[in-house]
């Protein structure tokens, strides 16, 4: 056998070993890293494509007036609210349609996450060879509408619609396969209720304040010693301290 052929030999053979000893060393101490920075950019790519998606969808689609029924009381003001739910469901159904076929799409785009990522080391996060990640959905998106109320102002109360959307998405790399849960909320409505606002009301002083403060009634704050205020006021109207109220001792 010629000196080249023995060259070459050792060559292949040590390029062998050389990617043997890579994959193990990969296999046993970056298995880990690599999984969470894939299930991190998985769960970043999902809730960015589903949070676009569906704006789109509530931006073109959707009714707020149709959304909310409003209940009326004897004098024409509003007592409560309902989500209409034939909105409801269309909202839902059109939510889970758009999840699915969001994530059917962003399921063909290419991602790849280095290795030197999870070396935890900022110098090192660009280089190595690139390692492919994929992922589909698991199942079903799962959609909730709902509402939650928040005062402002006096007297009155901004009503919040959003969606939460929960899908589950499997993650693989060449050495690993993950669950992953990529939840999200989007609002799709704003709705002020407006109140009566009332003649006056008391400040943290306990001050009137309004249009008819003039003629409101005191109230009385309490002390730090347990009394209050007006209790105070008229311990002193009623008649100097207590040394004054005790009688002289005798001779």
């Amino acid at each position: 056998m010629s000196s080249r052929r023995k060259l070459l030999l050792v060559t292949l053979l040590g390029l062998a070993l050389g990617t043997v000893l890579f994959f193990a060393f990969v296999e046993r101490n970056l298995r880990e890293p690599l999984m969470h920075i894939a299930q991190l950019r998985v769960k970043q790519i999902a809730t960015e494509a589903i949070n676009r998606s569906i704006s789109e969808q509530v931006a073109q689609k959707s009714d707020a007036e149709a959304l909310i029924n409003w209940k009326m009381d004897n004098a024409g003001k509003v007592s409560g609210f309902m989500i209409d739910y034939n909105e409801h469901m269309r909202i839902t159904s059109q939510t889970i349609q758009t999840v699915q076929g969001t994530m059917n799409e962003i399921n063909h785009v290419p991602e790849h996450v280095p290795i030197g990522q999870a070396l935890d080391s900022a110098i090192l996060a660009s280089f190595g060879p690139r390692v492919p990640v994929r992922f589909e959905m698991i199942g079903a998106a799962q959609v909730d509408l709902n509402t939650r109320q928040k005062a402002v102002g006096i007297n009155n109360m901004l009503i919040e619609v959003y969606i939460r959307i929960r899908a589950e998405v499997a993650v693989y790399i060449p050495f690993d396969t993950r669950p992953q849960l990529v939840e999200t909320e989007i609002p799709i409505s704003y709705l002020l209720v407006v109140g009566d606002v009332p003649m006056y009301y008391y400040d943290n002083k306990g001050n009137p304040v309004g249009d008819s403060a003039g003629g409101a009634p005191s109230i009385a704050l309490p002390l730090p010693d347990g009394g209050s205020q007006q209790d105070s006021n008229a311990e002193g109207a009623a008649g100097g301290s207590p040394d004054e109220a005790l009688p002289a001792p005798a001779n």
